[in-house]
């Protein structure tokens, strides 16, 4: 029986994007039934805390969270875990990435501040296209700090959850990133990376989506056959592979990403058969094909 349904948010419960609403009607009504029959519904994103708190509150307070990766997780409103990078650790990675990738830029996601991004080595190009980018965001838009200041002062004050810097903006790109996410994890094995599209994300080791998940899990006492995840990019794959069972991947996502999970469906809202069936519907999402 899943009890607990952990999802992604871009590219997933926010697909179709709704850039006023953050969440279609569809997806929206899987929540509040599924949370009126007793599940229990956790958002399990790369998101910094305070936008997953906002989206917390935007979706009445329903849902717990998982933010930066599985560095923050939140349950009934109060943070009850968090893990933030090792200031000198970071650094000295950060200079190594520099050296070897030369990065378009690099953000982190804060405890309090949203997103940061230094402007150290940062092109003109590059800045106009982050902020055309994040112009485009309406209610999806996190909270936004450039300044080279406050950048390392986040780091010195070990409040940096998460960060990511990007590879480049093609789809050869994107492969590219996939690839040099397998070598920092061999050679950086006190941090956790995973890749997004063109970025790649770094985390304090441990967390991850899949640890935070089973974290999650038993704290409640609820049993690891009981959850059902979904998401649609790289940084999913782990969860997939550690709740294969009932793992969902969104048909949109790359071909190496939907290997991972066992299943795959258009919408989030197709799972609503599976998780609120009536007494005369078969309980199987729509659209599912089993791998």
């Amino acid at each position: 029986m899943i009890k607990v349904l952990a999802t992604d948010l871009d590219g997933t419960l926010f697909y179709p994007r709704r850039p006023k609403s953050l969440v279609e009607k569809k997806n929206r009504r899987l929540i509040d039934d599924f949370t009126a029959r007793g599940g229990r519904v956790v958002l399990v994103s790369s998101r910094g805390e305070e936008f997953m708190e906002r989206t917390r509150k935007a979706l009445g307070d329903k849902v717990d969270f998982i933010g930066a990766n599985g560095a923050v997780t939140s349950i009934n409103g109060q943070i009850i875990q968090e893990k933030a990078l090792d200031p000198e650790a970071f650094k000295a990675l950060l200079s190594d990435i520099r050296r070897d990738y030369d990065p378009g830029f690099i953000l982190l996601s804060t405890k309090a501040h949203g997103s940061v991004m230094t402007k150290t080595r940062v092109s003109k190009w590059n800045s106009f296209l982050w902020y055309a980018f994040e112009a485009i965001q309406g209610a999806y838009r996190e909270p936004f700090v450039r300044s080279d200041e406050f950048f390392y002062d986040q780091i010195a004050k070990g409040e940096v959850h998460k960060a990511m810097f990007v590879v480049g903006l093609t789809k050869k790109k994107q492969m590219l990133a996939e690839k040099i996410t397998r070598s920092l994890g061999e050679k950086y094995p006190n941090f956790e990376f995973c890749w997004l599209n063109q970025f790649i994300e770094i985390t304090p080791k441990g967390c991850t989506k899949d640890a935070a998940i089973a974290f999650y899990l038993d704290y409640l006492g609820i049993s690891h056959d009981n959850v059902l995840v979904i998401g649609d990019s790289g940084n999913d794959t782990r969860m997939f592979e550690a709740f294969h069972e009932h793992s969902y991947c969104m048909a949109h996502a790359k071909e190496s990403v939907r290997a991972k999970a066992h299943h795959v469906v258009r919408r989030v809202s197709d799972l609503y058969p599976l998780l609120c069936p009536s007494e005369d519907s078969n309980p199987s999402a729509k659209g599912t094909s089993k791998k």
